[in-house]
């Protein structure tokens, strides 16, 4: 919550009130997503509807809110300070994912004669630099990225075509893609997952294609706006990728060179972005892109469900508990676009065996070489600036002498970052990472050469950056006026000083601002010597001393800020000049901090494991998806918790002797966070990290998918069950036998059976069809029969538990076997549930418990199937008694004969049931 409070009330009288507010009314309507602002110069108004919704988001309270007109004809409104405004816009846009529309007045505030002047969304903030700078992003994770989608149906494969583009316009990157997919839109998932758009495009639509989409989105927290049809027209795009996209050398100038402009449906979503941010109207974006093709799978497959399952990324709010999510804790970066790439890489890990390995090979030397590690963390790359938005000011001309100057100390570390990398002596870093840093800072040795000449250094010193005055004529011959005009006032000084009997420089002083231009000063003490003084004028008497001019002063002053005025404009021709030629290093520059955060990330990861309270180890990725084997498994985020002693367990899966276990034990008994730490082991790993385990050999994957918690979304209509239908839907459309799929709890959400054969049914097929490596954590104790039959694919595992002295002592180690009871009583005595009731229900679950469970667990698996056998043997010569026999005497001397002959079989099992 801001402490900020507003500093203005509207001064507007009935008319310009009754005036605003008719304007007001007349504006088209618009969702609640969108809030207007109204740009009053020195401060801001919202109103109506949009006054609530920016109080709660900045005051967290409407008591702010003011209210304008009379009583038949009113209209509620909140004033903001630009220092509320601009916390206000961050949070609409960065958190709460709504649209901003921002109105600037044509003329006097106090008329109506407004005009929309800048549009925001969450993947469109380009408009709004102008008016917060580059804060509105600078700190975000994600550079903002747009998507747009367009589908049809596919003649070929009846499916959904779909045309996907996503433009990363902080990045100049343009990214389109073009698929088949299911009704359920999987691949559009993981791509939205991979790309993590702010913001997505579509058509205007009602029908089932828009509401599986908005369904995907929805699940990932993406804003959906939605377009007229005529915005995702191609016509005249080929002419605006001619303008927009950069050519090499020795390529066409044409666009219509690139493979992906031949991918048609793709190509109308593009046309939408480009229309939706309005990149043309800016001239700097010309020749400046690139585009590519999304390539979804080189990265494991991910969706929102895995993300959130895996607590990767950091729910609203954790800002202050960072090891709460993935990100949190592996956020050890020291500069901004580190940050950015590091939840790049956790939402895109790799699957190519030799880029992973490439990463781990630099973060083994990091854990290793503790004196390399801390010298890149603590030294120099806590110094590197953001490279990136450094680069994208200079390309949009926006930058100035202080952004070079950045640039210009940042470039000068570089050799001294280089000889550090040197030193260790590695190959991987020096082709990978050295390699490239010494040839862009080759390349970037005219440009410090060219600071070095225009920059005033002495200036630096003293906090101001400006052009030294001997590199222009003209700055040089207003320079020396200046010093001229500086050395008079000096002169006026020692005369003042002579004539009051004060000592020049102590007891008076030669001060100037901007406001009064040169004057002398003295102290509140001193300034009896200036009563009756006719020479003297005093300017005003304030804490600080007495404030005077005289005559002479006063001339110098007036020509000395005339001088100076000259020499800023002149110095603004200059250091536009230096601008334009710096931004033809901007390419050289992205290069730069690309590189630089792929170190940081490096660097950062190989800090987290070496903090950790227990070693991490670097993981085997390897081409046969035949086991997957974790030995002291630990979940990274649990281990380092305060006040927590880490119980690590193992995972092991073996084609032939298990790829499923179906987990089963007490609540709070640790299934879930076994299941969550081996998920976790998996995705760094392929992100190139090393795993909080003893001992890892994890196979190349595929993907990973997750159902794990339950939560309803009262706001989409999905109630938990439906919410886990739906992803275990996503699940088995997904996973194939180089899947890890993690399933805790299915089916709760409905009845006893009908959860139960649901999850019977699922993990059945995981198993036996899908054959992934699959954790299966479940309350319904029947599905242990499962290994009894499918042996040497499915086994029990289980949470041990025990009770001692009527107390409930959780062990959380994962043993092999089932567990022997759910002991949810004594979980619920753990939460002091009254005595009464806890009784009671020990008492139904007496009443109510067919013990079967433990029949079938207390006996050998042969026995159970050689039982149940006789069990239906016995169950159709009933059957052939009923058929065979008339009398009911008859029937039961029959039966009872059957009876007999089942009890002299001597089975366990069927002993089992009798006693029943």
């Amino acid at each position: 919550m801001s402490s900020l409070q507003p500093i203005h009330a509207l001064n507007l009288d009935s008319v310009q009130q009754q005036a605003f507010i008719k304007y007001y009314n007349s504006l088209p309507e618009k969702p609640p997503t969108t809030v207007r602002i109204f740009d009053r110069n020195d401060y801001y108004s919202v109103h109506g509807a949009d006054a609530t919704t920016a109080a709660r988001e900045v005051f967290s309270s409407i008591s702010n809110i003011k209210r304008m007109g009379f009583e038949s004809n009113r209209l509620d409104y909140l004033v903001l300070s630009k220092g509320n405004f601009e916390i206000l816009i961050r949070k609409l846009l960065l958190v709460r994912r709504y649209r901003v529309e921002i109105y600037v007045a044509e003329g006097s505030t106090k008329n109506s004669d407004w005009v929309l002047m800048y549009k925001g969304s969450p993947g469109n903030l380009s408009q709004l630099e102008e008016v917060l700078g580059e804060g509105l992003g600078g700190s975000n994770e994600n550079a903002p990225c747009l998507m747009a989608v367009n589908m049809k149906t596919d003649a070929v494969s009846k499916g959904r075509l779909l045309g996907v583009a996503c433009l990363t316009a902080g990045d100049y990157q343009m990214s389109v893609g073009e698929f088949t997919d299911d009704d359920l839109l999987t691949e559009l998932e993981t791509i939205t997952v991979q790309m993590a758009p702010s913001e997505c495009l579509v058509i205007q639509n009602d029908n089932d294609d828009f509401k599986a989409l908005k369904k995907v989105m929805e699940r990932a927290n993406v804003t959906v706006t939605r377009l007229k049809k005529a915005d995702f027209s191609t016509e005249g795009l080929t002419q605006d990728l001619n303008r927009l996209l950069k050519f090499k050398d020795d390529q066409q100038q044409d666009a219509n060179a690139f493979p992906e402009t031949r991918k048609e449906l793709a190509m109308t979503s593009l046309a939408a972005t480009i229309k939706y941010t309005a990149l043309l109207n800016e001239s700097t974006n010309f020749g400046r892109f690139r585009l590519n093709t999304i390539q979804a799978d080189c990265f494991l497959h991910l969706d929102a469900a895995a993300l959130s399952a895996l607590n990767v990324l950091p729910e609203p709010g954790d800002g202050h508990a960072p090891s709460r999510s993935l990100l949190g804790l592996l956020d050890r970066c020291r500069t901004q676009p580190g940050k950015r790439l590091l939840a790049q890489w956790l939402r895109q890990p790799l699957r190519d065996i030799n880029l992973i390995n490439e990463r781990l090979d630099v973060v083994e030397l990091l854990i290793s070489n503790s004196q390399l590690r801390l010298q890149l963390h603590e030294e120099h790359l806590r110094r590197i600036p953001d490279l990136q938005a450094l680069a994208r000011r200079l390309t949009r001309k926006k930058a100035n002498l202080h952004d070079c100057y950045k640039i210009y100390q940042a470039v000068n570390r570089l050799p001294s970052l280089l000889q550090c990398l040197a030193e260790a002596n590695h190959s991987t870093v020096h082709s990978s990472l050295s390699e490239p840093i010494s040839e862009l800072t080759e390349n970037l040795d005219k440009f410090q050469q060219m600071i070095e000449a225009t920059v005033d250094m002495d200036a630096v010193d003293r906090g101001d950056y400006l052009v030294k005055p001997s590199f222009d004529e003209q700055l040089q011959s207003l320079s020396e006026q200046l010093q001229e005009l500086q050395a008079s006032a000096e002169k006026e000084l020692n005369k003042a000083a002579r004539d009051l009997g004060l000592d020049a420089g102590k007891t008076i002083k030669l001060e100037i601002n901007p406001q009064t231009g040169f004057y002398f000063r003295v102290t509140l003490k001193e300034e009896q010597t200036l009563r009756g003084n006719k020479k003297y004028i005093i300017i005003d008497a304030v804490k600080g001393g007495v404030r005077f001019k005289t005559n002479t002063l006063d001339s110098i002053s007036e020509d000395y800020t005339q001088t100076k005025s000259t020499y800023e404009k002149e110095q603004d021709k200059v250091v536009s000049e230096i601008i334009g030629i710096a931004a033809g290093y901007s390419e050289c520059l992205f290069c730069l901090s690309h590189i630089l955060s792929r170190l940081d990330v490096l660097v950062a990861f190989a800090v987290a494991a070496s903090t950790a309270p227990y070693p991490y180890c670097r993981p085997t990725i390897t081409e046969n998806i035949d086991e997957l084997v974790l030995k002291d498994v630990r979940h990274p985020c649990l281990e380092v918790q305060e006040g927590i002693s880490y119980i690590p367990n193992d995972v092991i899966f073996k084609r032939g002797e298990c790829v499923m276990h179906i987990v089963t034990g007490a609540n709070m008994g640790g299934k879930s966070t076994w299941m969550r730490a081996c998920g976790t082991a998996a995705l760094l790993a392929h992100a190139g990290c090393p795993v909080p385990a003893s001992h890892a050999v994890i196979p190349r994957l595929r993907a990973l998918c997750a159902r794990v918690g339950a939560a309803d979304r009262e706001d989409k209509g999905q109630s938990t069950f439906m919410l886990e239908m739906v992803e275990t839907a996503a699940i088995l459309r997904t996973a194939t036998p180089d899947s890890l799929v993690l399933v805790d709890e299915l089916g709760r959400g409905t009845s006893t059976y009908e959860g139960c054969g649901i999850a019977w049914a699922i993990a059945e097929k995981l198993a036996t069809e899908s054959k992934c490596f699959c954790l299966f954590a479940t309350h319904y104790h029947e599905l242990t029969r499962l290994p009894s039959l499918h042996p040497g694919v499915i086994v029990n595992s289980h949470a041990e538990a025990s009770v001692v002295n009527n107390q409930l002592l959780l062990l959380h180690k994962i043993a092999p076997g089932p567990a022997m009871h759910s002991l949810g009583l004594h979980v619920a005595k753990l939460a002091d549930l009254p005595d009464s009731i806890i009784e009671y229900a020990e008492a139904k679950q007496a009443q109510l418990e067919t013990n079967l469970f433990e029949v079938e667990t207390s006996v050998k698996s042969k026995e159970t199937s050689e039982g149940q056998k006789i069990i239906t043997d016995f169950l159709k010569k009933c059957k052939e008694i009923n058929d065979t026999y008339t009398s009911d005497e008859e029937m039961l001397n029959a039966i009872n004969k059957l009876k007999k002959d089942l009890i002299q079989q001597n089975s366990e099992y069927v002993k089992s049931l009798m006693a029943l």
